[in-house]
């Protein structure tokens, strides 16, 4: 969406990445992401693992700005979202340095190629459709939903069961995005808002 247009105080989606390469660079790496629809009463959570990821590798940097591209998935056109990353590189690629490469034919500075045109292409592609909100929060301090998409990035990668609904929950209850009565439905797609509901299974990319 255009950047003049101004985004809400309170977006209706809140969205939370991180991600992870075991060897960085080599693989394999996981995705993890967490996405809130205040306005729906819903959460849809998971990650991906990645063995391969074309001619570029698995690296941190790609499974980071790929955990974003997971939660952007499906947020309906128009829609805003506020999107937490413990990353400086995806929000600074996505904010920062983004019109700077593309007046540059996207070579850096030293006259390089730029890394990871592919996905940072894709993400902005997503930010004319949906207003994006970035945010950064410091990596391993405590931040209670960028631990648990810590811990679902890292169990993707391992190819282990990640955190299950009742403990994304718990960590939006502690970091105060959702209330202590607050009983989100767990969703694989978006939809229209609606009343709180029975909810659904937990929705797994690649475990």
């Amino acid at each position: 969406m255009s950047a003049s247009m101004a985004v809400p105080a309170r977006p209706r989606f809140v969205a939370f990445t991180d991600g992870s390469a075991l060897v960085n660079p080599g693989g394999p790496g996981g995705t993890g992401f967490v996405v809130l629809d205040r306005e729906g009463s819903a959460i849809r959570f998971g990650g991906t693992r990645w063995v391969d990821d074309g001619p570029a590798g698995v690296t941190n940097n790609r499974m980071e700005l790929r955990s974003v591209l997971d939660a952007l998935h499906g947020i309906p056109a128009g829609a805003v979202v506020e999107v937490t990353s413990d990353s400086r590189y995806v929000i600074d690629a996505l904010t920062r340095w983004i019109g700077g490469w593309r007046r540059k034919g996207w070579r850096t500075a030293s006259g390089g190629p730029v890394m990871n045109r592919d996905l940072i292409e894709s993400i902005a592609a997503r930010e004319e459709e949906v207003r994006v909100r970035w945010a950064w929060v410091r990596g391993h301090v405590g931040h209670p939903v960028n631990e648990i998409c810590d811990a679902l990035a890292s169990a993707a990668a391992r190819a282990q069961a990640g955190p299950a609904a009742a403990d994304v929950v718990a960590a939006l209850r502690a970091q105060g995005a959702l209330g202590v009565a607050d009983e989100p439905r767990v969703v694989e797609a978006w939809e229209a808002p609606r009343a709180p509901g029975p909810g659904r299974g937990q929705m797994s990319l690649g475990f």
